[in-house]
């Protein structure tokens, strides 16, 4: 069986494992050896963590956070690949004080901020995002979206903003052209600069590729407007949910930031972010 084109580098950090409910399979310790085979010298799992609305059980429970924490902790030992460990977490307005409260009591590296869920609409669902691009004219669609985006960030809850703008992987269902840069609107500006002044990160992320969209998340245009803006704390993810999607893409995501004009990406340890040069983390054979 011929091994897949290499397309990753060596740093992903947006991987779920199986405390997230559509990760079966996916352990920490699997994802160790993939790591190493693939030449991935580190690593942030960000399994969900979901306290509101319909989908609460494919997320972590958060009385089961530090059995997470602690196999990660002791995958550690049989590895050389730098493991960190992370949540991505669902906003949503009416579970913040219990988001601020699991947050508070354990020791992450990462916290990714998500949005999902718009209004009862789930975005990522190829039945519910249809319904709501069709429902409303699309400036509104996205400035709807982007004001969930950007009350998100006022948190203070989040380091990095996680695939911004998922809502692009069932859009294709709801109008068969591709949404320009241009039709992103004004309230993603708004978002943008509470990115600014909150010193929270963006997400380059890869899985639109297995999405099928063609393209990593973010929009060329709006990777730009973020540089534009100072946005400085990036980071790149493969959003696996299976241990052979460990890195896919994340060549291409380098690509996105590079069109932008960024020369680095960011790593994160205690919530802490440390930049590092792309020439760095690309595969030896692109040296």
């Amino acid at each position: 069986m011929a091994a897949p084109e290499r397309t990753w580098i060596t740093k992903d950090f947006h991987i779920h494992e199986t405390h997230s409910a559509d990760a079966p399979g996916a352990t920490v310790e699997r994802y160790c050896r993939m790591a190493e085979s693939r030449g991935i010298d580190e690593i942030c799992f960000t399994t969900h963590l979901i306290l509101h609305g319909p989908d609460m059980a494919h997320g972590i429970s958060p009385n089961r956070i530090p059995e997470y924490l602690d196999e990660i902790q002791a995958a550690q030992e049989g590895t050389d690949v730098t493991l960190r460990a992370g949540l991505e977490v669902d906003y949503f307005p009416e579970a913040v004080r219990r988001i601020e409260e699991a947050l508070d009591e354990y020791t992450l590296d990462l916290v990714l901020g998500s949005l999902h869920t718009i209004r009862g609409y789930d975005i990522g669902n190829r039945v519910s995002s249809p319904e709501f691009f069709r429902s409303r004219p699309l400036q509104e669609a996205v400035d709807t979206y982007y004001e969930g985006w950007r009350e998100a960030i006022e948190t203070g809850l989040f380091d990095v903003m996680a695939h911004p703008d998922y809502f692009r992987r069932f859009l294709h269902l709801a109008r068969p052209r591709p949404i320009l840069w241009e039709q992103y609107g004004t309230t993603i500006h708004e978002a943008i600069d509470s990115l600014r002044s909150m010193r929270v990160g963006v997400e380059v992320n890869a899985s639109g590729w297995r999405h099928g969209i063609g393209d990593v998340y973010p929009i060329r245009g709006l990777m730009t407007a973020f540089k534009e803006a100072g946005v400085e704390k990036v980071t790149i993810g493969s959003d696996s949910h299976a241990v052979d999607q460990l890195g896919l893409n994340t060549l291409k995501a380098v690509r996105r930031l590079e069109e932008a004009g960024y020369d680095h990406l960011c790593v994160f340890e205690g919530r802490r972010n440390r930049k590092v040069p792309l020439d760095e983390v690309l595969p030896r054979d692109e040296d």
